[in-house]
């Protein structure tokens, strides 16, 4: 069955692609329902360091920082699968998404690892030293994380942007590529704002659509995958049935 032997890796890209994407899209409303529930700590006036430490409760930045770490490696492997799906003539393209994906991916990882470790340890046991620029608080974005995010997530934003070339003609394939577009266009807004400030009322309004781009994207991503799995298994049907007719006439 050389057709089923050279579609082996594909089939298998499309297989994990299908659970990654489906992975990412959980992974983002998780975050997005964490997020704004801490956004009364975020958003908090500040009062010194020392407000902070004896205010401070892990659950509530734990609930939004796991999410996005497990999102980072997540997010790499549904573009990996995209790469290895993707025909000869769009390559170049996913080829240049997993690039960019592989960067927000190292970044993130890290950004978030420490703000498990090393930030709530540290703040858990009361020793905020050298602590300051590393909080989810003031001066926000312009802080370490901050800037992790605003790097990171504007190479993931262009990933997504990379990626989206690759969705042409059919009609699903073109509601993916403008769910990318979208993505990587609103989420771009991250990679600014830390470099010049925006009004608060823009950043909502973005954010807001931003979640949306980024819930549809991997969603949509999905259900395409999982259209490709059914249009393998009918192959593989269809080519085991002929098998089966070319054996019994030669017998």
């Amino acid at each position: 069955m050389p057709f089923i032997k050279q579609g082996d890796n594909r089939k298998l890209a499309v297989a994990i692609g299908f659970w990654s994407a489906l992975l990412v899209a959980v992974l983002n409303i998780w975050f997005y329902i964490a997020y704004g529930l801490y956004q009364s700590i975020q958003l908090s006036p500040w009062r010194g360091l020392t407000d902070y430490v004896s205010s401070y409760q892990p659950l509530p930045l734990l609930a939004w920082v796991i999410p996005c770490f497990l999102l980072a490696p997540i997010f790499l492997i549904m573009i990996s699968c995209l790469h290895i799906w993707t025909g000869a003539e769009k390559i170049m393209w996913s080829f240049l998404a997993v690039v960019f994906a592989v960067i927000y991916t190292t970044l993130m990882s890290v950004n978030y690892y420490i703000q498990m470790t090393v930030v709530q340890y540290n703040l858990s046991n009361g020793k905020p030293d050298g602590l300051s620029l590393w909080l989810y608080a003031y001066p926000y974005p312009r802080s370490f994380p901050g800037a992790f995010e605003g790097v990171a997530y504007g190479f993931m934003c262009v990933s997504f942007l990379f990626a989206a070339q690759i969705f042409t003609k059919e009609k699903l394939r073109r509601w993916v590529h403008w769910m990318f577009v979208g993505t990587g266009i609103t989420g771009l807004v991250v990679f600014i704002d830390p470099l010049f400030r925006l009004p608060i009322a823009f950043l909502m309004v973005d954010g807001i659509a931003g979640s949306i781009f980024l819930t549809l994207a991997p969603i949509l991503l999905a259900v395409m995958f999982r259209r490709d799995i059914y249009q393998f298994r009918k192959v593989v049907s269809q080519t085991e049935i002929e098998l089966d007719q070319s054996s019994f006439g030669r017998g």
